[in-house]
């Protein structure tokens, strides 16, 4: 049969050198693509070491490159499947490259980057090596700052929500406050809540631990969906948590609302948060399994 000719023709040298060449192109691909991108790549980690709302984007790469160690084993048990798909990926991405060049664009830069690295994912190992790195590529979005346009329509109506939902806690724990705008003026102190207190920076960072939590721990995707998407209500629960106890704080000991004392509140909120999804996740499905065997039971 043609089968198995085909079959009993197979070289382990043969094997071997194919490799070899696929080795020698993503070694060849990555290097141009660092080379062609690093002014985009090296103007983002400035940005990640400057901006305190992206500190945990320094830890997207590392750990996006841990999980493609950790899953060599499964990418290299398939053959290598070189697709001419991922040329005209690049190909693609390339222009949308020199567009954001010529506009000044940092974020369609990053978007270029970003589906230049899956072009030549497809061109070495075909679209069943992107499938398998879909999780580690996807999560490099996270070292990605937020466009400042989207940062801004994203901080407003947070600092506004924010500041209405931390007035009402006050007056129930017996405090007397006025609002005006996004400061809340209590009778020995006044608390402005500016863009860093909008909730954004302990939305992205949760959200980030969220994801990775979901990924490595969690089996089923509706599981996975839930933790993700608890982290949104999580994080700006205890950012007015955060906001009502510094001006509880600053009405008894205004030195405990700056400095190392501010920053190890907003952690401890960040923690709390992470621990509130862990508790959610925990009765939503305690919960569905008390329904499904209710259910069982009744037929």
């Amino acid at each position: 049969m043609e089968t198995h000719s085909l079959t009993s023709s197979y070289s382990p040298a043969r094997g071997v050198h194919l490799d070899r060449i696929t080795w020698l192109l993503c070694g060849l691909l990555g290097v141009l693509l660092l080379a062609v991108y690093f002014p985009t790549l090296k103007w983002t980690l400035q940005v990640l070491l400057s901006s305190d709302d992206m500190a945990h984007g320094l830890f997207a790469p590392l750990l996006a490159a841990y999980i493609v160690w950790q899953k060599r084993a499964a990418i290299l048990a398939d053959p290598a499947a070189p697709n001419v798909w991922g040329v005209v990926i690049i190909v693609l991405a390339g222009i949308a490259g020199v567009i954001a060049s010529l506009g000044t664009s940092s974020t369609l830069l990053r978007f270029a980057f970003m589906a230049s690295l899956a072009g030549c994912i497809v061109l070495a190992g075909g679209f069943t090596a992107l499938s398998r790195l879909r999780f580690p590529v996807l999560l490099l979005f996270f070292a990605f700052p937020i466009p400042q346009l989207l940062y801004a329509e994203m901080t407003a109506p947070l600092q506004s929500l924010a500041t209405l939902l931390s007035k009402q806690v006050l007056e129930i724990v017996g405090f007397s406050v006025v609002r005006e705008g996004n400061l809340l003026e209590l009778p020995h102190y006044h608390l402005s809540i500016v863009e860093a207190c909008s909730g954004i920076r302990s939305l992205l960072t949760l959200a980030f631990f969220c994801v990775l939590y979901a990924y490595f721990l969690e089996q089923k995707l509706w599981q996975r969906i839930m933790v993700v998407a608890l982290s949104v209500p999580s994080a700006l629960l205890l950012n007015v948590v955060r906001i009502t106890a510094t001006g509880v704080l600053g009405e008894w000991r205004p030195e405990l609302t700056h400095g190392i004392y501010h920053e190890g509140l907003g952690w401890a909120c960040l923690a709390l948060a992470f621990a509130l999804v862990l508790f959610f996740r925990w009765a939503l499905h305690g919960g569905l399994g008390y329904v499904n065997r209710r259910l069982e039971s009744s037929r």
